[in-house]
Order: C-alpha cells, then sequence, then structure tokens
C-alpha cells in the first residue's frame, strides 16, 4: 500500500476497534491504550488521526451516520409512493441492521447514555436524521414550500419516536413482532406525511378563498 493508503487503513482500523469496544464491552473499555490494542495500531499512529479519546467517539458516530445513510437512501422506493410506502423499506433496513449487529443498538441506546459527550453525538446524530427524513422527503414528496416548516416538526416527531420505539424494543418492552413493529412504525411515519401533504390543500385553499383586490 502506499503512505496515504495505509494512513486511511490505520484510521478505519481505530473507528471499528473502538466501535467493537463499545458495542461490546461498553464506552468505559475504549481508553486509548485499549483501541491501540485492538487495531494493532501504535499509539504514535492514533495521534496522528485524533487528537484524544473525545475526537475519536466523535468519529465513531459519524460513521455510524453515514453507514445509516447510505442504506436508508439506498432502500427509498421511486417517487410517487404514498408516505407509508416510502418509510415501510427505511425502517426495515434499519431495523434489520441493528438485529444483525447487536453493537449498533448498544451504542444507540445504551452506550449513548452514559457520558456527556456521547449524549451530545445521539443528539447530533438524531439531528442528522431528521435532516435526512426531511430532505428526502422533499425530493420523493410534493411538499409546498409553506409546508417545509411542518415537514421539519414532523421529520422531528418521526426521527424521536422511532429511536424512542428501538430503545424499548431494545430493552424487551414492545411485545411486537419485527414484521409488525415495522409495518406500525412505517403507518405512522406515512400519517406525519400525509399531514404534512394536507397543509398544501389547506394552503391552495386559503390562497384561493382570499378575496382579490
Amino acid at each position: 500500500m502506499s503512505a496515504e493508503e495505509r494512513h486511511r487503513n490505520r484510521r478505519t482500523r481505530l473507528i471499528e476497534a473502538a466501535t467493537e469496544l463499545i458495542g461490546t464491552r461498553g464506552v468505559a473499555a475504549a481508553t486509548v491504550t485499549a483501541v491501540c490494542a485492538e487495531s494493532g495500531v501504535t499509539s504514535r499512529y492514533f495521534y496522528q488521526h485524533f487528537s484524544g479519546r473525545d475526537a475519536l467517539l466523535r468519529a465513531v458516530y459519524q460513521q455510524l451516520y453515514a453507514t445509516f445513510q447510505e442504506v436508508i437512501v439506498d432502500a427509498i422506493p421511486d417517487a410517487g409512493e404514498p408516505p407509508e410506502v416510502l418509510a415501510y423499506a427505511p425502517i426495515r433496513r434499519l431495523v434489520s441492521m441493528i438485529d444483525n449487529d447487536p453493537r449498533l443498538g448498544r451504542i444507540l441506546f445504551v452506550e449513548s447514555a452514559t457520558e456527556p459527550l456521547l449524549r451530545e453525538l445521539r443528539s447530533e446524530l438524531m439531528a442528522g436524521f431528521t435532516d435526512l427524513v426531511l430532505r428526502e422527503a422533499r425530493l420523493h414528496l410534493d411538499i409546498a414550500d409553506s409546508a417545509v416548516g411542518v415537514a421539519h416538526l414532523a421529520s422531528t416527531l418521526g426521527v424521536g419516536g422511532l429511536f424512542e420505539v428501538l430503545r424499548r424494543r431494545l430493552d424487551g418492552e414492545l411485545e411486537f413482532t419485527t414484521d409488525e413493529l415495522v409495518q406500525h412504525c412505517a403507518g405512522f411515519l406515512g400519517s406525519l406525511g400525509n399531514y404534512v401533504l394536507l397543509q398544501n390543500t389547506d394552503q391552495s385553499a386559503t390562497t384561493e378563498a382570499r378575496p382579490h383586490r
């Protein structure tokens, strides 16, 4: 490998090692020493990539967001589908990812409550998801400019609610099969999308009703 490739490879190994430690043993186990030992990267090279442990934790969450974003966007059907259909496949893919890799659930819903920095990073990740949902909704649904504020509110409500549902599912508090859970969540988010689209109609009706001068 070239020097640049080795550089990228070391950074990737450090992030993967931190993800493994946090997702299996908890964030307290993800010390710089432990991450270096897990990744096989010496501390000398660690500090070429990260100023310290906090910078590494931020990179872990940024990598998680990038992975989720790619998978979710890829799962969205073509435009023209109703909101509940648009929501179904991305939610199914998200739930499947968490089911197939238990580390993700622990990082997102367990360890994220243990340190102020992780709580901050989780909030940033959720804000990123909210922006993603809003952006994709505007690409795939005919949302009027006047309804964008309501659409952002709906995205915030949908993402926050979905994260709480997934957390409670991880804790065993919800008695639904995976199929039932995905179907219901898609329906709820679809209802939010339909409510946003209703604002288009309301705006048009208000405009038509306004007297001409």
